[in-house]
């Protein structure tokens, strides 16, 4: 049996964990019981190093659990600042919400770039195939058994009482040993087409193949071309989730052999995408720090689009209005800093390094996908690679240490020392120690006298 919390504590990051832990604490006192369930549950599960979605099912309702964590005196999540490039140095908090009164289901974007989401425990029934399910309150166990695949129809308990717990019901654990795929019910792909991509999208990311039945029931609802239901809203879920994944193009490929992108959106059908362009995105995506590819990989699926379908697709998948206009202000916006990049202000590194220290990480990410120039991509690589590490190490203990206190004065120095070093004029630690003392003007200690020689005595009877 798994140690889950040993597993929560060890596999989620430092941020995930703090919004687990503030969650936790503002249910608890709500008096509701909380648990982690999907796909967090089985990628803790499965034993994969990353654990990409944070989901959370709440018996009781998730407007209470957010009024009393924006209301905490002390929040847990404060001890951990954002990420670079999105508002770092600020104390965590939340940045955006949504809420779905339809499925009592609330959308939480935290500033360290965390997303979560909490639901009611729900049942669903479908009264029309394809369409929005009617909803109502329901118990844990009810909420995993209405789920698409065993292997998401896990939870763990986050009460104090239970913490760590493992519910699972379907045995779910039980087909993720042996790598397979499996719905709940005959009629699961038919009432909600949604899982017809998200069975190939999760089989290809976990090399999981679909046990028979389930592959006789996804064979019929192909046949029967029930992707064809989906709503706007519903394609805009899966085109996200499909862009958050670590290999896009790798998914797109496939609905593409398979004439199911036009299930997603009519645009998509002719399958015109640049699969290039996301393994640049990926392969960039490495180098820059805080960077999230899935606003780049948005533009990757849609460069083809015109501007109103752009918008158009915009709205769909991104949603959010600020989101929005800045990635379709992406490209203006890198036009201009490639410009910047080529002239006379950034002829040296450190104007390179206060240039680029000022833009969203997003933009960096766009001109190594986008831009051809090879000296714009050489500025840019190497503000990630050789100047924002350096910036990591600056002398800040070594000018302490020769006894000037810290003040404005004080960070001048260390701003010009850096400058200075990036630049290639000091290369040693003698070098950095004489400019210290140079600019806090702090004399050179002064030199050790010689030692002194003692001349041997001469013996007594030397005459």
């Amino acid at each position: 049996m798994s140690d889950y919390n040993f597993l929560m504590e060890s596999k989620l990051s430092p941020e995930q964990h703090s919004v687990l832990s503030a969650i936790s604490r503002a249910a608890y006192e709500q008096g509701f019981n909380l648990y982690l369930v999907g796909g967090a549950v089985r990628d803790l599960t499965y034993g994969q190093q990353v654990v990409r979605d944070l989901d959370f099912a709440l018996a009781g309702d998730p407007l209470k659990v957010l009024r009393r964590l924006e209301s905490m005196d002390s929040f847990p999540m404060t001890e951990f600042t954002a990420r670079p490039g999105v508002g770092s140095g600020k104390p965590l908090s939340i940045e955006y919400q949504e809420f779905d009164a339809h499925f009592v289901s609330l959308e939480l974007w935290f500033t360290n770039g965390v997303r979560m989401e909490l639901g009611q425990c729900r049942e669903v029934v479908y009264t029309k195939p394809g369409q929005r399910p009617e909803v109502r309150s329901a118990t844990i166990f009810e909420d995993l058994k209405r789920r698409d695949f065993s292997i998401n129809a896990m939870a763990i308990s986050l009460h104090p009482n239970s913490r760590g717990l493992l519910l699972d019901p379907t045995n779910g654990a039980a087909d993720i040993e042996r790598r397979e795929l499996r719905v709940l019910h005959p009629r699961s792909f038919s009432e909600d087409p949604l899982r017809i991509y998200r069975i190939l999208r999760l089989g290809l990311r976990l090399d999981f193949t679909p046990e028979e039945r389930t592959k006789n029931y996804l064979g019929a609802a192909l046949q029967n071309r029930a992707w064809e239901r989906l709503g706007p809203e519903q394609q805009g879920r899966e085109l996200r989730a499909i862009l958050q994944e670590a290999d896009p193009a790798h998914i797109l490929k496939l609905l593409a052999e398979r004439k199911l992108l036009g299930g997603l959106d009519k645009k998509l059908a002719s399958g015109r995408i640049t699969y290039e362009h996301f393994s640049k995105s990926r392969s960039a995506a490495q180098v820059v720090p805080g960077a999230d590819p899935y606003l780049i990989n948005f533009l990757c699926l849609a460069e083809k689009l015109g501007s109103s379908e752009k918008l158009r697709m915009a709205k769909k998948v991104l949603r959010v209005g600020k989101v929005i206009k800045e990635v379709l202000n992406m490209e203006h916006e890198g036009k201009k800093l490639a410009r910047l990049l080529l002239s006379s202000k950034a002829a040296l590194p450190h104007q390179i390094y206060y240039l680029l220290s000022k833009e969203p990480r997003d933009l960096l990410l766009y001109l190594l996908v986008y831009c051809p120039q090879p000296k714009v991509q050489s500025r840019v690589k190497n503000f990630l690679t050789k100047y924002l590490p350096l910036r990591d190490k600056l002398p800040i203990a070594e000018l302490q240490a020769l006894g000037f206190k810290p003040g404005a004065k004080f960070d001048q120095i260390i701003e010009s020392v850096f400058a200075d070093q990036i630049d290639g004029k000091i290369k040693t630690p003698q070098q950095l120690t004489k400019v210290l003392r140079e600019r806090a003007g702090i004399k050179e200690p002064p030199a050790a006298p010689p030692p002194r020689v003692r001349r041997p005595r001469k013996p007594k009877d030397a005459a």
